[in-house]
């Protein structure tokens, strides 16, 4: 009885340094939530060719958030993505920028439309805040006088690569017709490509800009095609412009291969809107997100984005993601965020994780300043015999 009694007593001493130990044990630091700022077009006249990023934030925000965020300081921190309507209008990003501002963000994704990321640089470098644009083909946004503007994606690299798969499958095509968009994003990818031809021994046999407005492309097609060229090069396109020329060129008789080396949009999108019968030797410098060949952490977003949406995922539902993942590896590498010291951890980065693999901060070779992402490895797909093939071009 006495040995029941003295077990008894040592269980109940237990049980009350565990409760006290418990009591007096710190909390668990609650998450604190860290705000991305995202200016895009959520109405206004491109409002639906951007669409497709404002549909990705929310799925974007709930990935990396699953994946337990950031952690500066031994402080874990969540991220929440708040958008900004820039009506398509230089003076409404402004005015997005100047709120986003105003509201204490310092991180934004930048807008895609190439006239708004410019109209807000000056407040945004006078506030030093970083801006990420997913992707661009035009380098001069990205000079010594925008050290807080960074490029997650640099398509003018990806010019050199694409030729080098070109020449590699269509050795006998030698003249070149160039048909870009009259953008002034597009001057130094055209002027790039014009200079990879010549390199590489090939002829240009036409180079003649078309309207953005442009929807009739038998005209620009039929000048292009008098001069009897065995390949055409888009430079960079979007599917509806791509489309207008693939179709209009197959339908005068044009066999030979059609590509953009920066990209002609969703590849499966595109693929849908050629004619069956036109659907071949397509090809760009730009992933099919359908792919199995997709990293894991596009394969990740791909249900989160499709669960939101009720469609298959596309190009556009990647760029959230593109923008800031070398944000927030800059962020953690800094363990700050001052954004002085995060743009130094940011260029300090020898290898940046991106949705694409590995890259790496370059540009001074294009007239900037290293801000501008080039992959390891370019992502890559392919319309043949009507299916939509991607791999990888290495570099």
């Amino acid at each position: 009885m006495k040995r029941s009694k003295l077990v008894f007593s040592v269980f109940s001493l237990l049980l009350v340094l565990i409760s006290l130990m418990s009591a007096c044990a710190a909390p668990e630091a609650e998450a604190k939530i860290l705000k991305i700022g995202m200016i895009t077009s959520v109405t206004g006249p491109l409002a639906p060719a951007f669409k497709g990023a404002l549909d990705a934030a929310k799925p974007t925000e709930d990935l990396i958030n699953q994946k337990g965020g950031i952690t500066v300081d031994g402080q874990q921190y969540l991220i929440e993505i708040v958008t900004e309507d820039d009506k398509s209008s230089p003076p409404d990003a402004v005015a997005a920028a100047n709120k986003l501002i105003g509201d204490g963000i310092k991180f934004i994704i930048a807008p895609m439309f190439l006239a708004c990321n410019i109209a807000i640089a000056p407040v945004c470098e006078e506030a030093k805040v970083i801006r990420v644009v997913a992707m661009s083909s035009d380098p001069a946004q990205f000079g010594a006088d925008n050290p807080y503007s960074f490029d997650a994606l640099q398509t003018a690299y990806d010019i050199g690569p694409v030729y080098d798969y070109f020449q590699k499958n269509y050795p006998q095509a030698k003249k070149i017709a160039i048909i870009p968009v009259d953008d002034p994003g597009g001057i130094v990818p055209q002027d790039l490509t014009v200079k990879e031809i010549e390199k590489r021994g090939l002829e240009t046999v036409f180079n003649e800009p078309y309207p953005v407005t442009t929807t009739d492309f038998y005209p620009i097609v039929t000048k292009a095609l008098a001069q009897k060229p065995d390949a055409i090069d888009c430079i960079f396109s979007i599917v509806p412009w791509a489309a207008g020329i693939i179709n209009g060129s197959r339908e005068m008789g044009f066999t030979g291969p059609i590509f953009a080396p920066c990209m002609f949009g969703d590849i499966n999108i595109l693929n849908s809107m050629v004619k069956p019968e036109y659907a071949y030797d397509i090809f760009h410098g730009s992933p099919d997100l359908l792919s199995d060949k997709m990293s894991s952490i596009v394969k990740e977003l791909r249900p989160l984005v499709e669960q939101a949406t009720g469609a298959p995922m596309i190009l556009d539902n990647s760029l959230v993601l593109t923008a800031l993942m070398p944000m927030l590896q800059g962020i953690e590498k800094a363990q700050s965020f001052d954004t002085t010291k995060v743009v130094a951890a940011m260029e300090g980065m020898k290898s940046v994780d991106t949705p694409w693999g590995e890259g790496k901060w370059s540009g001074e070779d294009l007239g900037g300043i290293n801000h501008m992402m080039m992959l390891k490895d370019v992502p890559f797909s392919r319309i043949m015999n009507g299916k939509v093939e991607a791999e990888w071009l290495r570099r």
